[in-house]
C-alpha cells in the first residue's frame, strides 16, 4: 500500500494524527527519565508489520488493518495522555524545589545578621573597663602612705622633741639591742607569758561532792525500766558532771636567763629595723591624751606604738584612751608587748633604765 492510498483513506489519516503527540511525549521524556516508557514505540514497531500486510493482502486487507491502528492510536492516546500527566507534575515539583530553595536562602541570610547584631555587644563590655583601669592607682597610693612611716637609723634610738623632729642618735647596749632572734624561744616565752594571764579557777562538782542520797532509786528488775542507782548519777539532772574543769594552775615554767634573753631579741629587732625612738620632751603636769596624740601624731611612726615609762603614772594615764597606743612600765615590760608593737617610744627615764640594766 502506498503513501497516497494510505492518504486517500480516512481511517488512516485519523490514524496518522495522533503520532504526533507520541513524538511530543518521547521529546519530554527525555527531559524526565521517568517517562521512557510511551506507547509511541509500540507503533512504530507495528507499522513496517501493518505495511507488510497491506502489500500482501490488497485493497481488502486495508480496511481491517485500518480498523486496528484507530484502536491503537486510541491506546496511544490514552497513554500519552497518562504520560503527559506525570510530566506536567513534575516540572512543578522542580519548580517547587527552586522556590523551597530561595525560602531557605534568606535564613540563611538572616544568620549573618544576627551574628552582626551580636558583634556591637562586646564593645559595650569594654566601656565599663575603663574605670577599673583607674582603681590600682589609688591602691598604690595608700600602700606608699603606708610604707612612708617614720624609721630611724638601725641599730641607734633616735631621740625627737615634743614637735617630733629629730635631735639626735643614742647608742644602744649590743647586750640588749643587738641579739639574734631565735623564733622557738620567742614562741616559747610568748605562750607562757599567756598562759601565766589565765586564771584558772573554773570548777564543777563530780558525783562524789553532789549532795544527795546514795540509796538505789527502785529495784533492778522487774519494773520494765533500765537499771538506775543513785540520783547523783551524772546522767541525771542534778547530777555530778564528768570529766569537768576544776581549778588548776597554767604555768608553763621558763628560767628567767631564757626570759630575759627573749625580751633581748624582740628589743633588738625593733632596733634593727629602726624603731626605737627616745621622748626628749615628753614631761606632763596632768593627764593629757590630747597632748600625747598631737606628739604620736607629729612623730608619724608606725603603729601600733608602745610606750615605755618608768615611775610615771601621768604618762600612763594620758595614753590608755589611745586605741593605736600602748603604755607600760619598764619593770614590767614584756616580749609579747614588743613583739605586738611596731615602733618603740621610750621616755628619758625608761631608756636610762633599760639602756643600763
Amino acid at each position: 500500500m502506498s503513501a497516497d492510498e494510505i492518504k486517500k483513506t480516512p481511517d488512516v489519516e485519523a490514524a496518522a494524527e495522533p503520532e504526533k503527540p507520541a513524538a511530543e511525549a518521547i521529546a519530554t521524556s527525555e527531559a524526565a527519565p521517568a517517562e521512557k516508557k510511551p506507547a509511541a514505540k509500540k507503533p512504530a514497531a507495528k507499522k513496517p508489520a501493518a505495511k507488510a500486510q497491506d502489500k500482501a493482502a490488497g485493497e481488502k486487507a486495508a480496511k481491517p488493518a485500518a480498523k486496528k491502528p484507530a484502536a491503537k492510536a486510541a491506546k496511544a492516546e490514552t497513554a500519552a495522555e497518562e504520560a503527559a500527566k506525570p510530566a506536567a507534575k513534575k516540572p512543578a515539583a522542580k519548580k517547587a524545589a527552586p522556590a523551597k530553595a530561595e525560602k531557605a536562602e534568606p535564613k540563611k541570610a538572616a544568620k549573618p545578621s544576627a551574628k552582626a547584631a551580636a558583634k556591637p555587644a562586646p564593645e559595650k563590655a569594654a566601656k565599663p573597663a575603663a574605670p577599673v583601669a583607674e582603681r590600682p592607682p589609688k591602691q598604690a597610693a595608700a600602700a606608699t602612705t603606708e610604707a612612708e612611716a617614720r624609721k630611724g637609723a638601725a641599730g641607734v634610738a633616735t631621740v625627737v622633741d615634743a614637735s617630733g623632729k629629730e635631735v639626735e642618735t643614742r647608742k644602744l647596749v649590743d647586750d640588749r639591742f643587738a641579739v639574734a632572734a631565735d623564733v622557738n624561744t620567742l614562741h616559747l616565752v610568748v605562750r607562757a607569758e599567756q598562759a601565766a594571764r589565765r586564771r584558772g579557777t573554773a570548777s564543777t562538782k563530780t558525783r562524789g561532792e553532789v549532795s544527795g542520797s546514795t540509796a538505789k532509786l527502785y529495784r533492778q528488775k522487774g519494773t520494765g525500766r533500765a537499771r538506775a542507782g543513785s540520783v547523783k548519777s551524772p546522767i541525771r539532772t542534778g547530777g555530778g558532771v564528768t570529766f569537768g574543769p576544776h581549778p588548776r594552775s597554767f604555768d608553763i615554767k621558763i628560767n628567767k636567763k631564757v626570759m630575759r634573753k627573749a625580751l633581748s631579741m624582740a628589743l633588738s629587732d625593733r632596733a634593727a629595723n629602726g624603731r626605737v625612738f627616745v621622748a626628749a620632751d615628753l614631761e606632763l603636769a596632768e593627764p593629757s591624751t590630747r597632748t600625747v596624740e598631737q606628739f604620736l601624731v607629729n612623730l608619724d611612726c608606725a603603729a601600733p606604738v608602745l610606750i615605755v615609762t618608768s615611775d610615771e603614772p601621768v604618762v600612763l594615764k594620758s595614753v590608755r584612751n589611745l586605741p593605736y597606743a600602748e603604755a607600760t612600765e619598764v619593770a614590767a615590760l614584756s616580749t609579747e608587748q614588743v613583739l605586738r608593737a611596731r615602733s618603740l617610744v621610750l621616755t628619758e627615764k625608761a631608756f636610762a633604765a633599760l639602756n643600763e640594766a
